[in-house]
């Protein structure tokens, strides 16, 4: 079984007001247990290592990264041939 991590866009705002909210508030989850999106992005910081690694992501609140996001999703679809909805 792969590992599991975490990531957010920004910890400021993911540990105040996201789904890590109650997890940090618990105390079970701390900054360094989560990293960055934009870590991952630039090679900073490791993202999934295989097929059987679990991605925790908290999308919370910046919208240009979501729709960075939503590209590269939408590129990797068209990339697997896997469906998409026409919205």
């Amino acid at each position: 079984m792969g590992e599991g991590r975490s990531s957010c866009h920004t910890w400021e705002q993911a540990s105040h007001g996201g789904e890590l909210a109650a997890g940090v508030g618990a105390g079970v989850v701390s900054h360094e247990d989560v990293t960055e999106l934009g870590a991952v992005l630039i090679g900073a910081a490791e993202g999934r290592q295989g097929a059987g690694d679990i991605t925790l992501f908290d999308s919370t609140g910046l919208a240009i990264q979501d729709l960075a996001i939503a590209k590269a999703a939408l590129a990797r679809a068209h990339e697997l041939d896997l469906g998409t909805l026409e919205l």
